[in-house]
């Protein structure tokens, strides 16, 4: 038995005799409905489950799954409500909440959730149906909302901000000259194209702080990957540093491309990528098509720069 079954079944024993007449008791959509009961709507959403076993006094869980007593037995209807969700509409609602601010962007959310596409999409259709405290906190630090009201629709939804925290900077220590071993032609695409200088012959160093001994510059030439990079500028790589879903990277593939993308997440042997310039998407790589991937520490001035 399916849920197009059960939900035909409940109807019959609830006496309610036609699509509409569900669809008034429940407030779910008769076309909605009407998809459930044809079975072209395999996997409906928590909200939507939740009303019709309402209107149908069912368990939401045997309706969605076949759990539980069924609805000869006495046990079937719930004493209170299952509650998937606390709050304003349940985890799904809120989240969907926080795409809206997006702009609809599901990767800028996964990527600022340091999750991957997969996760958030599950979080949306109400599968995920509670959130993990790393995501949450990973939001409110990446999108200003209130983790506390993302996992259970309590206080306010945006974070608070404090204007009377004490000034204490953390102080920079190492800092080293880092040599400029190329120069990048910015092209169409958001790629370009490196011109590497040979071993021993540099282009000066740039003044940033870092603590990698491999460090390296690449002096950017043109406009295309604006605002981010503009011309004259330096992009500043750090390779021994870990990467993780959020950083920027410097990629080079096989193929002679090279690029500066931001990083969203690694599956199935293939590197996920979005454009730090809006204009352009989102890439893949398979591991094997990737020559070189680093992180980018500095994108610097052309004040940083200072000769041999």
């Amino acid at each position: 038995m399916n849920i197009s079954d059960r939900l035909d079944l409940l109807m019959k024993l609830r006496n309610i005799g036609s699509q509409s007449a569900l669809a008034r008791s429940s407030g779910v959509p008769q076309p909605t409905i009407n998809r459930i009961l044809k079975g072209t709507t395999s996997s409906p959403d928590v909200p939507t489950l939740q009303k019709l076993a309402t209107a149908l006094e069912s368990n939401v869980n045997w309706l969605a799954e076949g759990l539980g007593p069924g609805p000869d037995s006495p046990d079937h209807r719930p004493k209170d409500p299952v509650i998937h969700g606390i709050g304003d509409g349940g985890l799904a609602a809120r989240i969907k909440s926080l795409l809206e601010d997006l702009g609809g962007n599901e990767t800028r959310l996964a990527a600022g959730a340091k999750t991957d596409l997969a996760t958030v999409l599950d979080l949306l259709s109400g599968k995920i149906q509670r959130l993990d405290v790393d995501l949450a906190v990973a939001m409110q630090e990446a999108f200003g909302v209130n983790s506390v009201w993302l996992m259970l629709g309590k206080g306010p939804r945006k974070t608070a901000i404090r204007h009377n925290d004490p000034y204490e900077p953390i102080p920079v220590t190492g800092w080293r000259g880092v040599p400029v071993v190329g120069m990048a032609q910015l092209g169409d695409n958001g790629f370009w194209a490196d011109v590497e200088y040979p071993v021993g012959q540099g282009d000066g160093f740039v003044d940033v702080p870092t603590k990698d001994k491999d460090a390296y510059a690449i002096r950017c030439s043109g406009d295309s990957m604006r605002p981010r990079i503009k011309d004259r500028e330096f992009v500043v790589i750090e390779p021994n540093h870990p990467i993780e879903p959020g950083d920027e990277v410097l990629v080079k593939s096989k193929d002679g491309r090279v690029m500066v993308k931001e990083f969203l997440y690694k599956r199935s042997g293939r590197v996920h990528l979005i454009s730090t310039n809006e204009q352009h998407g989102t890439i893949s790589f398979a591991d094997e098509e990737i020559e070189k991937m680093h992180y980018v520490g500095w994108i610097a001035k052309p004040s940083a720069w200072r000769p041999d």
